[in-house]
């Protein structure tokens, strides 16, 4: 049985689940500014950073309190909102 996260690994989780959001809207090609979110999956994020799914969920669960992130449906979608620091960022169109 794993143990729950500290707070200490839940915040740097997060922080890595922001800059993995990042990185996702980074690669995608866009018509014009790229969107304030991403939408990101559970199961995915689980995946890469080899954490079970109720982890991921605590994750989520404090970026929705930090006002970072929000639930989509019921499996295990949610939006990771990125706007503070996609607005703080200069937008550069993709070559």
């Amino acid at each position: 049985m794993e143990q729950r996260l500290t707070i200490q690994e839940l915040l740097l989780l997060a922080e890595a689940t922001v800059n993995y959001g990042l990185t996702i809207q980074a690669h995608e090609k866009w018509s014009a500014l790229p969107p304030p979110y991403v939408i990101i999956t559970i199961p995915e994020l689980a995946f890469r950073f080899t954490k079970t799914p109720q982890a991921i969920n605590d994750i989520l669960l404090l970026l929705r309190a930090m006002g970072r992130a929000e639930p989509l449906d019921c499996n295990g979608h949610w939006k990771l909102k990125l706007t503070d620091i996609a607005s703080s960022r200069k937008y550069e169109p993709a070559a």
